[in-house]
């Protein structure tokens, strides 16, 4: 019984319009041609300005804040997973997620939190990710 040889993949070519590119390969398993479509949009280079957006801030590392919502965390050392409620909690912001060497980048919670656990006297702390609207500064 012989062994039927598969050729590897074709590599793909790109053809540029105004429009989009389209980029053809072909698949060795299904003999098939395969077309994607990129817009246009995607093959111009980045505008500079966009990624030197600076960061602007109310709350600023070293700050006191108050924990003014409901916020139930699962991660406080010496709890064993159980839910911690963090509101009415007092912290330090020990840094901001949404700041990398003073360029804005996006971040869903954009304020890391220092927290001392619960019950502990040996000064041990926690951290948590929180929104800067979920706390107020003390």
């Amino acid at each position: 019984h012989a062994r039927r040889h598969l050729d590897p993949p074709a590599r793909s070519h790109v053809v540029t319009m105004s429009h989009a590119a389209i980029t053809s390969s072909t698949s060795a398993f299904v003999g098939q041609s395969v077309r994607v479509a990129t817009p246009a949009r995607a093959l111009r280079p980045r505008a500079a300005a966009s990624l030197a957006t600076p960061c602007v801030a109310k709350l600023e590392k070293g700050d006191k804040v108050k924990v003014t919502s409901s916020v139930t965390v699962y991660h406080v050392l010496g709890m064993k997973g159980a839910a911690v409620d963090l509101n009415g909690m007092e912290g330090e912001v020990h840094s901001r997620a949404d700041d990398l060497d003073g360029v804005y980048i996006s971040a869903n919670l954009e304020v890391k939190i220092q927290f001392p656990i619960p019950g502990n006297d040996k000064g041990k702390m926690f951290i948590a990710h929180m929104k800067e609207d979920e706390v107020e500064k003390v």
